[in-house]
């Protein structure tokens, strides 16, 4: 008898690990990659096409209740859909960032992708990251997650990505970045960054991530263990994950 997979929540502070963390593990399940991130932006995609003023809550509104936004598996990539259109390779362009920056703080849009969000992962077989995954989103999540990790090597973490990616910074001003928004994170009105009273915590501060992936794949692969183990009868065999 084939089961629903699991839905899988990683949450944690900026800088910790999460995105890398959830991709990987995704691929060595064969899970699909949630982020709300690349939802904004899917978002703003549809807004600056739809040549709407992103500026104008209510408008933005309008236009996120008519999209269609779907995640497609391929290979160990997931895709950003829109209405039926491919637009994962436009997310990180700049003026999309811009506008999902911009978006991203109306409450409206973000009442609306929590129900996008649970529309995708109510399907099961998804790795879903962010920071109110666990508490707010997916309270339900059969497996839950806290990546954590020292303030200075989350800034020394960000600081190298940025540089990679041609952004002038220095460790100072990336370390006060970091701190700051763990403290807007942790002292929001809305679904505050907090760490679930039954999430599994994974301090990265000395690990590769290799490791964490082990880590977390294998208590996966027990819990997996375990519900097959009380839901499959005596001589039945169970799918896999």
């Amino acid at each position: 008898m084939s089961r629903r997979k699991l839905i899988i929540a990683i949450d944690g502070p900026a800088g910790a690990g999460k995105s890398s963390a959830a991709k990987s593990l995704a691929g060595k399940l064969g899970y699909l990659t949630l982020d709300s991130g690349s939802l904004y932006r899917a978002i703003a995609w549809s807004v600056i096409q739809g040549k709407v003023d992103h500026t104008r809550p209510l408008e933005v509104e309008s236009t996120c209740e008519k999209l269609r936004i779907k995640l497609c598996l391929e290979g160990e990539s997931t895709e950003v859909w829109v209405d039926e259109v491919n637009v994962t390779s436009h997310l990180r362009l700049p003026e999309v960032t811009e506008v999902s920056s911009t978006i991203s703080a109306y409450p409206g849009i973000r009442h609306q992708l929590l129900s996008i969000q649970r529309a995708i992962g109510n399907q099961g077989g998804v790795v879903i990251e962010g920071r109110d995954i666990g508490t707010v989103v997916f309270p339900e999540a059969e497996m839950k997650f806290y990546l954590d990790a020292s303030v200075r090597v989350r800034a020394l973490r960000r600081y190298h990505d940025l540089r990679l990616k041609g952004v002038e910074t220095d460790i100072e001003t990336t370390t006060k970045n970091i701190e700051d928004r763990d403290a807007k994170d942790r002292q929001r009105e809305f679904a505050p960054l907090r760490r679930g009273e039954d999430a599994v915590v994974i301090d990265s501060t000395r690990l590769k991530l290799d490791e964490v992936i082990d880590r977390m794949y294998c208590v996966v692969m027990e819990l997996i263990a375990r519900r097959e183990k009380i839901e499959t009868p005596s001589g039945e065999h169970s799918p896999g994950v």
